[in-house]
């Protein structure tokens, strides 16, 4: 390699020696190439400024004023993500912040909305398993956790007359901390009410041989009305064909909070109606002689509670505080017997059945000055009734006051009747057995609403049904 040699350099460069060698074209040349370049590189830094791009999974999203203003405007977009919630969302993305130098005047940052589109987020949220399942979300672990109990407390009310033993749920039911995207988040709030609502399926039923709207419910362990309710315009009179499809919305909990205990409640000791003939009354003529009273007794049982409905219970203790006073009904020496197709006899018959399993909404006995001649048991317009004890359908139709009804002989001067039906489902002469169904409930005649008036008569005599069933 040649060394370099200054005397050498200025040998071949004659120009260098002359006195005025600085007025050369060259150096001219050469010093205001310079001078160009320093006031260009000059001009481009003070009219341009220090930026970097914000890059999201290695696409560029925008420009920043710097990493520190990016770093924020991040946090700001986590912070609104899970506002609604009360927690700061969390992100995956790979996020980098690129050196970058942008012209002052075509700096344009990117805003929130811009990182909004680009950024995936998340929260870690607590969810309610149910079989194992995540069904419902909420914000955190704990509310979840808390919901449960405050699903299980609102079905449970203790008290000293209700201690309960022990509450549990049904079904497999757990909590667990999830990843999710905010919006699959729920309030506590908005889960109760799904809760209460509870698991809505629907279903396309398709007509069978011989169907009706209440044996569809029937099949499908439903209401009636709700049977109709899914199908908008449709009543108990609205035909339906073999093959035509109809909708069912079955309505199941999602959750079963099962309860046992030891309660004491209660309950009504309905007065017993007696007559007496009295002479000085014309026939048909009744008044009272004398006014009857309600009783009162205790009753404690251990029971088992699905959610708000007592599915199985056992009597272990019952006390009369209060014993219920006879109402007198004095009679004329006439009488008219409503059924005169009836039997006559004993008066006995074996173990009546409820008709309907329900709760008794009126009492039998005199009621704001007038006879009630039976008891009325709650129900919804179309529900299906059952034949008391077996006998002999001896009146099946209208009956005024009583709409459509029904009378069955049971034998030994026994009879029932079944009054404001919205459909008969037997006829004349024809014999039911005990738990046949054999009407639908209704709300005809003379009727506040849907419900199945239910009497027991002996000799043509209408008796306390509670002391027959």
């Amino acid at each position: 390699m040649k060394k370099f040699s200054l005397s050498l350099f200025l040998k071949n460069k004659p120009w260098l020696h002359s006195k005025e060698w600085w007025k050369s074209p060259k150096v001219i040349v050469g010093t205001l190439t310079v001078f160009l370049f320093l006031g260009s590189g000059g001009y481009y830094l003070a009219s341009s400024s220090s930026a970097a791009y914000l890059v999201i999974n290695g696409e560029q999203v925008g420009i920043v004023v710097n990493e520190k203003s990016g770093q924020d405007l991040i946090q700001s977009v986590l912070e609104e993500k899970g506002a609604s919630l009360g927690v700061i969302a969390k992100t995956h993305d790979k996020i980098v912040f690129e050196p970058a130098r942008i012209n002052k005047d075509e700096f344009q940052p990117v805003t929130e909305e811009e990182i909004q589109a680009k950024l995936s987020t998340y929260i870690e949220a607590g969810a309610i398993t149910i079989a194992d399942q995540p069904t419902f979300v909420l914000p955190t672990l704990e509310e979840a956790q808390k919901l449960l109990q405050s699903y299980q407390d609102s079905f449970n009310k203790p008290s000293d007359s209700n201690q309960i033993t022990e509450v549990s749920f049904e079904e497999n039911v757990g909590t667990q901390i999830v990843e999710v995207s905010p919006d699959k988040v729920l309030t506590p709030e908005q889960v109760l009410e799904k809760l209460k609502q509870g698991n809505i399926q629907k279903i396309e039923y398709t007509v069978q041989s011989n169907d009706s709207w209440w044996l569809i419910a029937r099949k499908n362990n439903m209401l009636t009305m709700e049977v109709l309710a899914a199908n908008p315009g449709t009543t108990l009179d609205t035909k339906i064909k073999l093959g035509q499809k109809i909708n069912l919305e079955k309505v199941t909990p999602y959750l079963t909070v099962v309860s046992t205990g030891t309660r004491t409640d209660q309950e009504t000791l309905p007065f017993d109606v007696v007559s007496k003939t009295d002479s000085s009354l014309s026939s048909g003529q009744t008044k009272i002689a004398q006014a009857g009273s309600d009783g009162q007794k205790d009753v404690t049982y251990t029971y088992v509670q699905k959610n708000d409905k007592i599915v199985s219970k056992s009597i272990v203790d019952e006390k009369v505080t209060k014993e219920p006073v006879d109402q007198v009904v004095a009679k004329g020496p006439q009488k008219t017997v409503y059924v005169a197709s009836a039997s006559r006899g004993s008066g006995r018959v074996s173990g009546l059945g409820w008709p309907l399993n329900s709760h008794i909404n009126s009492y039998y006995g005199y009621r704001s000055g007038s006879m009630h001649t039976g008891i009325d048991l709650a129900g919804h317009l179309g529900d299906p009734f059952v034949a008391a004890a077996s006998g002999k359908v001896v009146s099946a139709g209208w009956g005024g006051s009583y709409g459509n009804m029904i009378v069955i002989d049971h034998g030994n001067g026994v009879s029932t009747r079944y009054a404001h039906s919205s459909k008969l489902l037997v006829s004349v002469g024809e014999s039911v057995t005990k738990g046949q169904t054999i009407g639908l409930v209704g709300s005809t005649g003379n009727s506040t609403g849907p419900h199945l008036h239910f009497e027991v008569m002996i000799n043509g005599d209408t008796v306390n049904p509670l002391n027959n069933l």
